[in-house]
């Protein structure tokens, strides 16, 4: 069970309480289905069930309705490819599947079909399609016949044309607006496959519309389904990878992970087991691990696994075959749906300051004055919330002044709000060009105004990279900093540009934009003058505006940081005396400088924010009033790290102050996303929790800090937010401060972020905040002294109770460590092959105790000599404490509840003790220090005997523990009442 729900719900609740008074009236917070809505159209009367009862009724939560029908739409696209390749089609993009880039373009398109039923089953639902066939629910009207034809013994799969009526419909849609560059949802031609016939049998697609639209054997109500849901039905289809079967294979439940069967079947029989487990999540039963080893062919692997065959990928996949399989786009972009209570909770504490600003409800034009971006919008979800939450104000704002816009007859003033505030505050970016286009598509459907075209937000929705861009202000000046990718002869080039650039600097003044020519980081103050969009463009005269705003030099500019080292083209890279004349050729079409630039541009999708938001940027005070959104989790270090090419790297690094330290994805987003909010704006991001106290992030806290201050109860959301992901997050709330100066002692030093506790009284509050104040225990008591496993030496280890060679010296893991036990260890490793550093006995020897890592508290025992892996970290001994006294002190219930309470990567996700915790541990007070005789002497009695603690014996170590620390009654209680809810891990771990 998560610790964190409880403080999720207390977050929620607190803010709907601080929220009161600005709460819209009631009848402003619903948008009515208009007369004529096709809600209930569907299936005839009898024939289903319906799923998503309407507000009021019993029924399935939507929520887990919209969970399985992301795994239904999953099954649908593998029906999709089947379908595919079952037509045979020999066009170029099918022909060019077998490449990766083709497989990935091959995918893209399967998604865009797929993606356009789900968005016309959910303007169907909304009553958006009226006068479309089939009384303004075609789609579903057309499963109904095709489910009719083959309950009366159709071949459905011998028949074509139901394709071309669903293609012919999103057609008529998306011809109603202009098409600009768009991700292949809204522009029917960029998939010429999708549109030949015959592709798809009319078997395919009824069962493609029945895992859409049938859920339990009940119909699916997609309009009492969350518009949000969208996002969650992509995250779900991105998640899988387009592969090509090298051997005969078979998919296995639970993940639905295609098997190589041939490349299986060539392991020795006693291997495959164990292979089955680690790509499968297969765990075999003795019988049928019996069936897979003993295996002679792959018809009787197929045979052993029968009962564990998928059904989405019925029978074997042919070699040669293309099949889908989960794989690591969305960890790679680190992009995950952000259920609609995050998103709610978010936007409201963001937008609230703003709100309240003037002192009094905010007037219709003031709100239609506000600008909000969300500069990662995936499929916008936190668009739509700001849309709704901004128009429910906007509905009250025109009730309170008595006046209201012209409202067609019969339309709701909340929907005439949706759309304006749309249409006027709504901003967002985002690197997937089928993103964009969902996040198009939703603010649509939530607007629900039939007569607007799906291009009504192009000039608000924009595709690109937020973190890779130029500003008008900086591109008079050489970025020496671009040729900074390592290596000899790019320190050559980069020494020479900053020789010149130092020589020309007096000539050409800051005020183009030069910088001091720093190799390292500079201060972040010094920075955010370059790296801040809104700072450069308050800073630019209009004059200058007007002269750089040139799109074609910003990307020349920008394309310099991405130049190729190597080629012909290379020997045209400009140095600082050129830089003016290869500038001037960006606008030359026939230029190759020129050409190349824009190549780079497109292909890097460059972000220029002035010129992409002009009425943001060319206002009095530029910049957005919220920036709001989940930006990308991604690490580029530690155990998780993403690639990243060497260039972009380099571009961070030097222009962005928060890739520094634990350098991520969603620390550049921090800092991008505070830079671009005016003075006064408002930040609103969900990110790991990680980033507000981890010192590796310290670098992250700081780049924020220099431009914005935190709110002082930042809320968490716990380790289960995201459904998949065992990540803790929280809520990046803060605003923009004045002009960027000096920095505050507090930011300078990257303090960690506040975060709200709803889980301790008054009395663990004082508690917690006096022992915090005692000096910690000596640092030399702890250290890290494990053996470091590499993914090649951990096949070097071996789980068996006795030692078999190679595998003969024994080595102990975090789970063979108990409270006082050391149990014998369950591993041996090949000592002798091993390619890390395997310390020597003596070091081993020095070791005095065993502090379990992988726990949510100190769990110690006494060592005997043996080696252990770093999931182990050791405890020594000094004059004062010997091992036998830190022994007990670490077992104690009072630190184990403070080291508990005290650091949140103890309560939330993968839990851990690190040496900082250790090494953090109040030490009792000096007029106290005569107990630890006490200490050692009970653990002199117990320690060696390596068989627990007896319940007796744990009362009265609690006892004399909380005496060393002066507790009272009271506080002793607290701690009891913790102890007796908090069990020990199991052996297991």
């Amino acid at each position: 069970m998560s610790s964190e729900s409880p403080q999720l719900s207390a977050a929620l609740r607190r803010d709907r309480e601080r929220a009161c008074a600005l709460a819209p009236p009631d009848g402003a917070r619903e948008v009515d289905a208009p007369p004529g809505s096709a809600r209930e159209v569907g299936a005839p009367p009898g024939s289903v069930r319906e799923v998503g009862a309407p507000r009021g009724e019993a029924g399935p939560p939507p929520g887990g309705v919209a969970r399985q029908l992301r795994e239904q739409a999953q099954g649908a696209l593998g029906e999709l490819l089947r379908g595919l390749q079952a037509a045979d089609l020999q066009g170029p993009d099918i022909a060019r599947g077998g490449a990766a880039a083709g497989r990935r373009h091959l995918h893209a398109g399967l998604v865009a079909a797929l993606m356009r039923i789900i968005f016309l089953l959910y303007a169907e639902s909304r009553g958006l399609l009226a006068g479309a066939p089939g009384d303004g629910a075609p789609v579903a009207r057309l499963f109904d016949e095709l489910e009719e034809h083959r309950r009366c013994g159709g071949d459905l799969d011998r028949r074509h044309g139901a394709w071309a009526r669903v293609a012919a419909l999103f057609r008529a849609l998306a011809d109603r607006g202009p098409r600009g560059a768009r991700g292949g949802l809204c522009d029917p031609d960029a998939f010429p496959f999708l549109e030949s016939a015959p592709w798809l049998s009319d078997g395919v697609l009824r069962r493609v519309l029945s895992a859409l639209l049938v859920h339990d054997g009940a119909r699916v109500r997609h309009g009492d389904l969350e518009v949000e849901h969208i996002g969650t039905l992509y995250e779900g289809l991105i998640a899988l990878d387009l592969e090509v079967a090298e051997g005969e294979s078979m998919a296995l439940l639970p993940s639905h992970v295609v098997v190589d069967l041939e490349a299986l079947l060539a392991l020795p029989g006693g291997e495959r087991p164990a292979r089955l487990e680690e790509a499968a999540g297969q765990k075999l039963g003795a019988r049928h691990a019996a069936a897979v080893a003993a295996a002679g062919t792959v018809a009787d692997l197929a045979q052993a696994l029968a009962r564990r065959a998928s059904p989405r990928h019925p029978g074997r996949i042919a070699r040669g075959t293309l099949y889908l399989q989960p794989g690591q786009i969305r960890r790679r972009a680190g992009s995950y749906y952000t259920p609609r209570d995050i998103t709610c909770h978010v936007v409201e504490r963001t937008l609230t300051p703003l709100l309240q600003a003037a002192g009094r409800p905010p007037a219709p034009d003031d709100l239609l004055a506000l600008a909000v971006c969300d500069p990662a919008m995936g499929s916008g979800a936190f668009l739509v919330e700001a849309c709704r939450q901004l128009a429910a104000h906007l509905a009250a704002a025109w009730q309170r002044a008595g006046e209201a816009p012209y409202l067609a007859p019969g339309e709701p003033p909340l929907r005439r709000a949706m759309a304006l505030v749309a249409e006027r505050c709504l901003h967002g970016v985002d690197l997937d060009p089928l993103a964009v286009d969902l996040a198009r598509l939703s603010l649509w459907l939530v607007v629900a105004q039939a007569d607007l075209p799906l291009s009504f937000l192009d000039g608000k929705l924009r595709c690109g990279d937020s973190l890779i861009g130029a500003s008008r202000a900086e591109i008079g000046a050489f970025p020496a900093d671009a040729w900074s990718r390592g290596g000899a002869a790019d320190a050559a080039v980069e020494r020479r540009a900053r020789q010149a650039l130092t020589r020309r600097a007096p000539a050409r003044g800051r005020a183009q934009g030069a910088r001091a020519p720093t190799g390292a980081p500079g201060d972040p103050a010094e920075r955010a003058a370059v790296a801040d969009p809104a700072e450069r463009a308050a800073a630019a005269a209009p004059a200058e505006r007007a002269a750089v705003a040139d799109p074609a030099a910003l990307d020349a500019w920008m394309a310099l940081w991405f130049w190729p080292l190597e080629g012909d083209l290379a020997a045209a890279a400009p140095t600082p005396d050129t830089f003016d004349r290869h500038m001037a050729a960006a606008r030359e079409p026939a230029d190759p400088r020129a050409a190349l630039s824009r190549r780079i541009a497109e292909e890097r999708r460059f972000l220029h924010w002035e010129l992409a938001f002009p009425g943001v940027f060319d206002r009095p005070e530029p910049g957005f009033d919220a920036v709001i959104g989940n930006p990308p989790w991604v690490a580029y270090v530690g155990r998780a790290a993403q690639p990243i090419a060497p260039e972009v790297f380099n571009l961070h690094l030097r222009r962005n102050p928060a890739f520094h330290g634990y350098r991520s994805l969603h620390g550049l987003f921090v800092r991008r996303a505070a830079s671009l909010l005016r003075p006064g704006g408002r930040l609103g991001l969900v990110i790991p929790t990680s980033v507000s106290d981890l010192d590796g992030y310290r670098p992250t806290r700081r780049a924020h800090d220099a431009l914005c201050a935190v709110d002082p109860d930042l809320p968490s959301f716990g380790s289960d937010a995201f459904e998949g992901v065992f990540q803790p997050c929280m809520g990046l709330l803060s605003t923009r401060v004045g002009r960027v100066g000096p920095a505050s002692p507090r930011a300078a030093a990257g303090a960690p972020w506040p975060l709200a506790r709803s889980d301790l009284d008054v009395v663990s509050s004082r508690l917690l905040d006096r022992l915090s104040a005692l000096a910690p225990l000596p640092a030399a008591l702890f250290g890290e002294r494990g053996f470091q496993t590499t993914a090649e030496d951990a096949e070097r280890i071996r789980r068996a109770d006795v030692p078999v060679p190679p595998y003969t010296c024994p080595i102990r893991e975090g789970t063979d460590v108990g409270e006082l036990i050391a149990r014998a260890p369950r591993h041996h490793v090949d000592r002798a092959a091993v390619k890390g550093r395997f310390r020597k006995d003596e070091d081993w020897r020095a070791v005095r105790l065993l502090i379990r890592q992988t726990a949510r508290y100190p769990i110690a025992a006494l060592s005997d000599g043996l080696p252990f892996r770093n999931s182990i970290l050791a405890g020594f001994c000094d004059a004062t404490w010997s091992e036998y006294a830190l022994l007990c002190y670490l077992n104690s219930s009072p630190v184990r509840w403070w080291h508990y309470t005290r650091h949140r990567d103890a309560r939330e996700g993968m839990p851990q003790v690190k040496i900082a915790h250790l090494r953090a541990i109040p030490a009792p007070p000096p007029g106290r220090a005569d107990r630890i005789a006490a200490l050692d002497a009970l653990g002199r009695e117990l320690g060696p005997a390596n068989a627990g603690l007896p319940v007796e014996a744990r009362r009265h170590l609690d006892a004399l523990v909380a005496t060393m620390l002066e507790m009272t009654e009271e506080e002793r209680r607290c701690v009891a009442a913790w102890a007796a809810a908090t069990p020990l891990p199991r052996p297991d771990g």
